[in-house]
């Protein structure tokens, strides 16, 4: 009875995470996306339904990304997530420890930071950011603030993570967390090896 409980728990725990992970990218703003040049708050999705009744507006975007600072970034993010998620598939049933995940132990997340960051930096170059009224607060600032909540979700996603893959694997995962950082590369903070 108590092995069923514990197989349970962990199920909705796994079911949990994976809904979680998925909708969080799901739910990334499009900064200054074609027809709505200078929103910053579309969600993609809403971005991908218009796409899909207007698929010329492509055109548009890409002449859009390649004209500002932010860019690469955006780029470099995206395509490190394209590898990690190919990575992932290919090595699902096991601790993954080589790979990307031989440099820090999210690194799927580092890649949505990368590419979030760039995409702000985007914004702030265009002009989004002068038609917000949002009374004393500078619009670029309150666009700032919602990349750090989207990077503290994360970093918080990444912490679920560390829990479910330290009750999963137990020791091989501590010893796997003392010695690869969490999601920046070459930061590790002190910690005990207990892996607490």
């Amino acid at each position: 009875m108590h092995i069923s409980k514990i197989n349970i728990k962990e199920a909705v725990q796994s079911v949990f995470f994976n809904i979680t992970s998925i909708l969080i990218p799901i739910l990334q703003y499009v900064p200054c996306a074609s027809i709505w040049f200078g929103i910053m708050s579309i969600p993609l999705i809403s971005y991908l339904f218009i796409f899909f009744q207007y698929p010329g507006m492509l055109q548009h975007d890409f002449l859009f990304f390649f004209g500002y600072q932010g860019t690469i970034l955006a780029y470099l993010g995206l395509g490190l997530y394209v590898f990690c998620l190919i990575f992932h598939l290919r090595h699902r049933k096991q601790l993954m420890k080589t790979g990307p995940y031989k440099i820090v132990r999210h690194p799927q997340y580092l890649a949505f930071i990368l590419m979030t960051l760039g995409l702000t930096l985007i914004c702030f170059q265009t002009s989004p950011v002068i038609g917000f009224d949002l009374s004393d607060l500078d619009p670029s600032l309150f666009i700032f603030y919602i990349w750090l909540g989207e990077v503290l979700a994360y970093i918080v996603l990444g912490k679920i993570e560390d829990l479910t893959l330290k009750a999963k694997y137990r020791d091989e995962f501590i010893e796997y967390s003392y010695k690869v950082p969490f999601i920046i590369p070459f930061l590790k903070l002190k910690r005990s090896k207990k892996g607490d």
